[in-house]
């Protein structure tokens, strides 16, 4: 135990390391080195590619109760694509919403996979990955998927206290950390990467792209897409100063995320696109939802203490980040990022439903992924 907590706290150190050096990337990278320089990988993940769902435990990574967590896989021998994608469900960051979810401040159980897909285990068949829709983009792809067991967001590296609640152990950022020293020798030939998440999932993947395109980039691959469904990170107004301190005291981002985008501190978290965007030219950046999403309006209204916010707000928020994303596209090329919104409350489309229910979602995933000059916002 006490070797792993070593080399957990030695990789989690690094990724948020204040020097280039220190990791042998940019800040914030999340790289392990040897003295000399070159990157520290661990060994592969030894599954076959059987196209079921197995679950593969990770040492040094931790639940919300202090237990192992891990990552669920399903590899295919169609391809070398790969996606690398965060799961959500329920946030806790105060004694507030942790009472809220106190259910799911617990580890991964007797059924990992159960638990990972949060007792539906045929959503892991739906939407991107459903192997048998000719239409889905992702059918021939490699799957990894980070269960949200930290309840953080996958942003955090601390543990959290809330009196009379136990202990919470929200390693969320910090597992991603060590885990990539196995996803990385395993994909380190992949043909494409993509990194998606699925409501607090989508958060996760945006604050957590810097560390996984640098630690691709080590094995010299391309940087990866980059898919946020559900999760959108509003900018203030609508992300107002409340909701940004929120997040920041309970999540520590200052350790996690600032320290590759500082900027995040004073304007908010939504210039993680923005950052991406500068870090990685040629990333293609894709923002899902729907006008008036039914767990995401409610939430900023609990975080902006706003009991007014509702589905119009919540709407001129999206329109609002889609505005400002615009300024930036021609500074930063040949990086894109479009977003893709829909009418409606249905929280999610990458994975809740059939990519179908959503029209023109696939073809607008399908072009983002194709590198289509043609790729076009989708703002109805």
């Amino acid at each position: 135990m006490s070797q792993m907590i070593s080399f957990r706290s030695a990789l989690a150190a690094c990724a948020l390391a204040a020097s280039v050096s220190a990791c042998g990337g940019e800040d914030g990278a999340g790289i392990a080195t040897n003295a000399s320089g070159p990157p520290v990988f661990g060994e592969p993940i030894d599954v076959a590619p059987s196209e079921q769902w197995q679950w593969v435990p990770i040492e040094g990574t931790v639940c919300a109760d202090g237990t192992e967590a891990g990552v669920g896989v399903n590899f295919t021998a169609r391809s070398r694509e790969l996606v690398i994608f965060f799961q959500g469900n329920g946030v806790c960051y105060d004694l507030a919403s942790c009472t809220l979810f106190q259910s799911l401040l617990v580890g991964m159980g007797p059924d990992p996979l159960d638990h990972m897909w949060w007792g539906d285990k045929n959503t892991g068949h739906t939407g991107i990955f459903d192997r048998a829709d000719p239409a889905n983009p992702f059918r021939d792809n490699n799957f990894v998927v980070f269960p949200h067991c930290g309840v953080d967001g996958h942003t955090a590296d601390k543990e959290s206290t809330y009196p009379p609640l136990n202990t919470v152990q929200q390693r969320g950022y910090a597992n991603v950390t060590v885990a990539m020293q196995r996803i990385v020798p395993t994909f380190r030939d992949a043909t494409r990467i993509v990194v998606a998440g699925f409501s607090a999932g989508g958060i996760g993947a945006g604050a957590n792209y810097h560390q996984i395109a640098a630690a691709f980039a080590a094995v010299e691959q391309p940087p990866p897409f980059l898919i946020d469904d559900a999760g959108p990170v509003l900018r203030p107004p609508y992300a107002g100063p409340l909701a940004r301190e929120s997040l920041r005291t309970g999540w520590g981002l200052d350790k996690t995320i600032e320290a590759w985008c500082p900027r995040c501190a004073d304007e908010g978290y939504h210039v993680v696109m923005q950052t991406i965007a500068e870090l990685h030219p040629g990333a293609r950046v894709s923002v899902v939802s729907s006008y008036a999403d039914s767990v995401a309006t409610p939430l900023y209204g609990l975080l902006n203490a706003d009991v007014t916010f509702n589905g119009s707000r919540f709407e001129e928020g999206l329109r609002d980040l889609s505005a400002w994303t615009a300024t930036y596209q021609g500074a930063i090329a040949p990086s894109a990022q479009r977003v893709f919104y829909y009418p409606g409350a249905r929280h999610g489309a990458l994975v809740v439903a059939p990519l179908a229910v959503t029209p023109g979602l696939a073809a607008f995933l399908t072009a983002q992924l194709d590198g289509d000059p043609a790729w076009a916002t989708v703002e109805p």
